[in-house]
């Protein structure tokens, strides 16, 4: 199929309402950009100054998610005692951790509009140890949660590495009248 017949396709409303859509957008974008910089911060306390050097990009780059919290974990207790703004290294991996666990729960899991209520749910199972498995409705809100947890770890982080405090950017956004 050729490009001009796929732009003709109107693919508005599907799989999910598009407001929703939206949404599971911003939060990977959202989520790209933190887990970028992770890997920049990666590499900048190992000793890798130039911002474009791809030696940690290589070291780094197909490490799970985890993995890269260990390297900044090891890291920071490391260099700690040099670098006081790497004391309180702690808090920033817990906001990493609940920032992963709020992005999995609508990356890793099934959305899709229930055709009974019109609401939306999402389809969750686990299968460590015993398997759990749940459906429970969400809305909008849940996932602008999820990116706003994202948010505040990347400015932690940037906070644990730079040594420099901004506020998250969902702070600067407008509110919208109800």
């Amino acid at each position: 199929m050729k490009n001009g017949e796929i732009d003709k396709i109107d693919f508005s409303n599907w799989p999910l309402p598009d407001s929703y859509l939206v949404e599971i957008g911003r939060l990977i974008s959202v989520w790209n950009a933190m887990e970028t910089f992770l890997r920049s911060c990666i590499g900048k306390l190992t000793g890798f100054d130039e911002l474009m050097d791809p030696k940690p990009f290589i070291l780094v780059n197909h490490s799970s998610f985890p993995q890269k919290l260990d390297m900044l974990s090891s890291l920071c207790e490391l260099l700690k005692d040099d670098f006081p703004n790497l004391k309180d290294y702690e808090k920033t991996i817990s906001k990493l951790i609940t920032a992963q666990k709020s992005r999995n729960l609508f990356i890793h899991n099934s959305i899709a509009v229930n055709p009974n209520t019109g609401k939306l749910q999402i389809a969750k199972a686990s299968a460590r140890g015993k398997i759990k498995a749940s459906v429970d409705n969400i809305e909008i809100v849940d996932i602008k949660r999820a990116i706003m947890d994202i948010d505040e770890a990347h400015t932690s982080l940037y906070k644990l590495v730079i040594n420099k405090d901004i506020d998250p950017a969902w702070k600067h956004l407008k509110e919208t009248s109800p």
